[in-house]
């Protein structure tokens, strides 16, 4: 018989005191291509043939436009 995975146990601080700015600044745009405005990332996405699965958003970090496959709703 399998053994039963544990939950993990949620800890009792709110997210934001673990917020780690350098970490989240690299996830956020260190890998990813950065266009000068929302029109240049919306026609790369068309070009690739990706406009409904992706979405653009500025970047917090770097000010320039990015691609995320999530919902607008989720992004920033």
């Amino acid at each position: 018989m399998a053994k039963r995975k544990r939950p993990k146990e949620r800890s009792p601080l709110p997210r934001a005191l673990f917020f780690d700015e350098a970490a989240d600044r690299a996830r956020s745009c260190g890998s990813k291509d950065a266009y000068p405005s929302e029109q240049h990332a919306r026609a790369t996405a068309a070009m690739n043939g990706m406009a409904d699965a992706l979405n653009v958003y500025r970047c917090r970090y770097c000010e320039f436009w990015h691609l995320t496959r999530r919902r607008e709703e989720y992004i920033d």
